[in-house]
Formats: structure tokens, C-alpha cells, sequence
């Protein structure tokens, strides 16, 4: 009897614990629009409406990430202090192909901070360096600008923002610019609710990025029928050679 006494003031205990915690799951959503983007033959980027609820007390950290890969690089350094070379390869690991981050100007910290878990400095604890012995920081630093540079690496400091909180809660809404070098493939988008540095409830979604009409077939074509898709590429080439050819022996022609 006394052990179902205390098994029932255990439940109930455990039950006002989380009914008391300052964010619950059902706090904290996001919402995507549309969830999956198709790569047509003039496809160069789009956008996605990203919309949801948190706690009123607490700010939003948007965050899209891809599948992790695995990527090979050349580091470059002087050599006898004048010539800059190859000086080696370098391998990282377990790394996002793209990391976008979203917030509002009261977080933007988050960003760049040494301290942020979710911000760009987070990736040194996920991606693996090879040689064990590089600069882990220093070349995953430059790694990250040079993805910046590809427009896969992104952030906006500015992107969310909030309706008037109602019911404990506040509505945000963000944009995300998806880049045209995205691959087709699944990307998780999550949105963190902070209140004082600290995450106090999450959420996630998928969005899904495919390839349509023609560049799926020629992907396909590519993958599945190798032999096929090398003498079309060759026939398209000399094709393309005879016609430039013609055209400027047409103009050289002209008096």
C-alpha cells in the first residue's frame, strides 16, 4: 500500500515538475512554406517562409543545416617566404554542406560567440580535422569563409521578427534564402528558444530540396547510363565547336 502511495506522489510530483518548467514542447513550433523546393532548368535559388511560437519571455535562433560530409582541401602556405603553394591536403569531417543561422538583433552574439553553441564557433566541437596536428581552429575558420563565400555558410542577425506576445507566447517569422549551390537532398531547419543564453525548448522541420523536368533527367542520365551521358557530352561539344566556328568564319568574312 505504501508503495503505491509513493509511486502515485512520484507521478504527480513529476507531473507539477513539468507543468512548472519554463518552456514546454508545445511552446516552442515552426512552420515552413513551402517544405520542399524543386531544382527546374532555370532554378537559381528560392526562399522559404518560416513562421512558429515560443515562450514570450524568450528569443528565437533559427538554424538550417544539411547532411554531413566528408571533404577533401588543399591548404596553401609560403614556401622559402615568397611563393604561395600547395603545402598539403587537409580533410575535415562530419561537416554540415550548409549552415545557415537566423535571428534577431538581440541575439546576434550567438552568431560568432566563443561561448554560443548553436552559432558558427559550435562547428569546431562537430568537424574533425585530418592531420590530427593542423590548426584545428585557424583552418576551420577558413573553411567557414570560404563556404560564406559559396553563399552556403550565412547568417542574419536581422531575419526574425515578433508579434505582440498573447498567452505566455509570441508568434515570430523569418525568411531563409535558400542558395542556388544547395544540393538536392534533406536539410533540418530548428528553431532554439533562449531565455538568458540558455535553450529552453526546441523544434524542427524538414525541408526537402529535389531536382525536376530536365535536370532530373539529365542527373539521372548522368548516374544510371554513364556510357550514354559521355557521348552526348561529346557529341554536344563538337556541336557547339562547328557553330562557333561558323559564326566567326561568317564575320571574318564580312567587308
Amino acid at each position: 500500500m505504501n508503495k503505491k502511495i509513493l509511486f502515485h506522489i512520484s507521478f504527480l510530483a513529476g507531473l507539477l515538475a513539468l507543468l512548472a518548467s519554463p518552456c514546454l514542447a508545445a511552446d516552442v513550433s515552426i512552420n515552413l512554406d513551402p517544405s520542399v523546393i524543386n531544382i527546374s532548368a532555370f532554378y537559381n535559388g528560392s526562399s522559404v517562409k518560416l513562421s512558429g511560437t515560443i515562450p514570450a519571455k524568450a528569443e528565437a535562433f533559427i538554424r538550417l543545416s544539411g547532411l554531413k560530409r566528408e571533404i577533401h582541401l588543399k591548404k596553401k602556405g609560403k614556401v622559402a617566404g615568397i611563393l604561395w603553394m600547395n603545402t598539403g591536403d587537409v580533410t575535415f569531417n562530419d561537416v554540415p554542406d550548409t549552415y545557415i543561422l537566423l535571428t534577431s538583433s538581440g541575439l546576434k552574439d550567438e552568431i560568432d560567440s566563443p561561448q554560443s553553441s548553436l552559432g558558427f564557433t559550435a562547428l569546431e566541437k562537430q568537424i574533425d580535422v585530418e592531420p590530427a596536428d593542423s590548426d584545428k581552429s585557424f583552418l576551420i575558420r577558413e573553411f567557414v569563409k570560404l563556404q560564406k563565400k559559396n553563399l552556403v555558410y550565412a547568417s542574419d542577425a536581422d531575419a526574425v521578427q515578433y508579434a505582440t506576445a498573447a498567452g505566455g507566447l509570441r508568434t515570430f517569422t523569418a525568411v531563409a534564402t535558400i542558395p542556388p549551390k544547395m544540393k538536392p537532398g534533406t536539410y533540418t531547419i530548428e528553431v532554439f528558444a533562449l531565455e538568458n543564453g540558455a535553450v529552453t525548448g526546441t523544434a524542427t522541420k524538414t525541408l526537402t530540396v529535389k531536382e525536376t523536368g530536365f535536370p532530373k533527367q539529365l542527373s539521372n542520365l548522368a548516374f544510371n547510363h554513364s556510357l550514354l551521358y559521355g557521348i552526348m557530352a561529346v557529341l554536344v561539344a563538337l556541336v557547339a565547336g562547328l557553330i562557333t566556328g561558323v559564326l566567326f568564319k561568317g564575320k571574318g568574312g564580312v567587308h
